[in-house]
């Protein structure tokens, strides 16, 4: 297993670079087909919207988000070329962006996307695109923080194991990165002081898959309440040094809605180190 297609999330940000950096690194190393789409919540005018207004002011609205579109291509490209990628896709898909950006992740092995804002006109945008990627994409999601990746991207690796399916599902689709680091920690935290048979049998079969694919890792369970589990893992992560972390991606159902669940929640906010998130 291996990554053969990246797609990164190309927008007007200064976080575009950000997430260039690390997608054009990955491509480079494994190597992969490398996919940039430039998905903004900025949307064109309706035909209705177009009749009403001022032909000036339209025509207007229409240069310039194909400047912009031309801006970000030439990014992207410049970007790509610096780093030696020479397989490359460029899309600017039409209609709805979340929806986009969910189909420009499904057909790719990696989806690469920032951190959300928390501030600005884009907060609610930039929220919802990771939400919907990670939830619906069926793929692994790489998010970058506001600080970008570091030196080393996937040398030093945590993982944020937990008996269950999404996390199953994050370190399988790790896999080509947890094989090539350099160390890797897996962390299991548990509310209470002692493990439970259910547990120990979980910790021991994902230590075994992983030695199947001659990765070297021992789950080591400890001990944090609930609340603090996202806060404590962030932690061992910076101790060990970590330069990206593994983990499943949780969400809680509400009406038509999805909320993040509270340690991916926290760790959305608070990532100071590239996350892998698979649902």
């Amino acid at each position: 297993m291996t990554y053969r297609s990246i797609f990164v999330h190309v927008d007007d940000s200064d976080q575009t670079d950000l997430r260039l950096d690390a997608a054009t690194r990955l491509a480079r190393h494994y190597p992969a087909e490398l996919a940039g789409a430039y998905i903004v919540s900025t949307r064109d005018f309706t035909p209705t919207e177009s009749a009403l207004l001022p032909p000036e002011l339209v025509k207007a609205r229409i240069g310039s988000i194909a400047q912009a579109q031309k801006d970000a291509e030439k990014r992207f490209r410049a970007a790509a070329s610096a780093a030696g990628v020479k397989s490359l896709q460029w899309r600017a898909p039409a209609g709805d962006p979340l929806e986009a950006a969910v189909l420009q992740a499904r057909y790719s092995d990696l989806a690469v996307i920032g951190q959300p804002v928390h501030k600005g006109p884009d907060a609610a945008f930039s929220a919802g695109l990771a939400n919907a990627v990670v939830m619906e994409s069926g793929r692994p999601v790489l998010m970058i923080p506001y600080i970008g990746a570091a030196k080393t991207l996937g040398e030093r690796i945590l993982i944020a194991w937990k008996d269950s399916r999404e996390s199953a599902r994050a370190v399988a689709d790790a896999l080509p990165l947890l094989k090539d680091a350099k160390a890797v920690l897996a962390i299991a935290v548990s509310p209470r002081g002692e493990e439970s048979v259910q547990e120990y049998v979980s910790d021991k079969a994902v230590e075994g898959f992983l030695r199947r694919h001659d990765v070297d890792a021992t789950v080591n369970r400890m001990v944090a309440p609930d609340i603090a589990s996202g806060e404590f893992l962030l932690s061992r992560a910076a101790d060990f040094g970590a330069d990206l972390i593994v983990m499943g991606g949780y969400s809680r159902p509400r009406l038509s809605r999805f909320v993040w669940g509270g340690v991916s929640n926290l760790m959305l906010e608070s990532m100071t180190v590239p996350v892998l998130m698979s649902h």
